[in-house]
């Protein structure tokens, strides 16, 4: 069965590293371009983002159900907003009020979760600063460094026990 065609983009603070962590973790990133990346020097996510769009690649994420493509535009199938859980000085409910102009389907990412010890408080008090309008979105405790709840769901986090993301973007495209 041929992959669905579907657009995302992803939103927020460290949207670079985000997007690398899942280019390698939804094989949107190929052995040769990796090892292109290491002769380069190039070890960081952001740079990794950076050097493969002034290369003109787009940037896809394959899961078992959807061929999912990059999109800076402000119409596409799911919006990945990325948040810091150490963001306590951020507007939250903003961010995801802007985020929802590029999509009504939106699932969050809380980041950096491994900087706060992957505390389930400072989690639940970042979903909360979201606002009202977050109820029915999926969030989940992230680590871009590591890609913890990305297609599994990690030992980090043992209290979250809602989707990962993988299952949450296969959720999010089947519904729509």
């Amino acid at each position: 069965m041929a992959l669905l065609k579907k657009t995302f983009s992803v939103l927020g603070s460290g949207k670079a590293t985000a997007l690398a962590s899942l280019l390698f973790k939804f094989d949107g990133i190929d052995m040769i371009s990796m090892d292109e990346f290491d002769r380069e020097g190039i070890k960081q996510h952001d740079q990794v983002i950076n050097c493969l769009k002034r290369r003109g690649r787009q940037l896809v994420l394959k899961t078992p159900n959807y061929f999912l493509a990059e999109s800076d535009s402000p119409n596409v199938d799911c919006v990945i907003l990325v948040i810091n859980a150490d963001s306590a000085n951020t507007n939250l409910s903003k961010v995801l009020s802007e985020a929802a102009e590029y999509s009504e389907n939106i699932i969050v990412l809380v980041d950096k979760m491994d900087e706060v010890g992957w505390s389930e408080e400072v989690f639940r008090a970042t979903v909360k600063r979201l606002g009202p309008a977050a109820e029915g979105i999926s969030a989940i405790p992230f680590s871009s460094s590591t890609g913890d709840n990305t297609v599994e769901l990690s030992s980090n986090s043992s209290w979250h026990t809602d989707p990962t993301l993988l299952e949450a973007l296969e959720a999010r495209f089947s519904s729509s």
